[in-house]
């Protein structure tokens, strides 16, 4: 059962792969919060194992959560010293904000005192505005194009009749 709306819990959550006792544990500031990385882990690129396994099967995997009153993300992380390295778990990194710190510090460094060739510039620019002209060319094209509505033939933009059908405010 959701916790109160507008009472703020750290939770700490577990999605366990039935079929393989595999876990993944991850962390959210509040229940809402934790709704919108659940629903975010089964969509987008399947850059590790643990999105692979839940994209391929999503009804293998149990949610679990429990609530604290912290206000950090110190009992995943303690969970994550625990756990990582295990065959069962899912996660590589014992941080909780999925990376080590001091690699993290030392590249950042590296790439902020790093400078670019003129070419290397030349090249960046070119590629952003030719991605610009691409993105205004379509937006353009998206906003002028009208498309009308298999039920009640109304003549819309492409987003605005998916969104008509989906929330059923055709006239039929």
């Amino acid at each position: 059962m959701p916790p109160e709306m507008g009472a703020f819990f750290m939770l700490t959550y577990t999605a366990t792969n039935t079929k393989t006792g595999e876990f993944y544990i991850g962390s959210a500031k509040d229940y809402c919060h934790f709704m919108n990385r659940k629903g975010n882990h089964h969509v987008g690129h399947a850059y590790n194992k643990f999105r692979q396994d839940l994209q391929a099967n999503p009804h293998d995997f149990i949610w679990d959560y429990s609530e604290d009153d912290l206000d950090d993300r110190s009992f995943e992380g303690d969970l994550l010293e625990l756990y990582v390295g295990s065959r069962f778990c899912y996660n590589k990194c014992k941080n909780p904000d999925g990376f080590d710190t001091d690699n993290a510090k030392r590249a950042n460094s590296l790439i902020k005192n790093r400078s670019r060739s003129e070419e290397t510039r030349a090249k960046m620019s070119a590629s952003a505005l030719r991605t610009s002209d691409i993105k205004s060319k379509t937006m353009t094209k998206m906003v002028k194009s009208k498309e009308p509505c298999p039920h009640c033939g109304k003549l819309m933009n492409p987003g605005n009749l998916t969104q008509h059908i989906r929330a059923g405010t055709c006239l039929k």
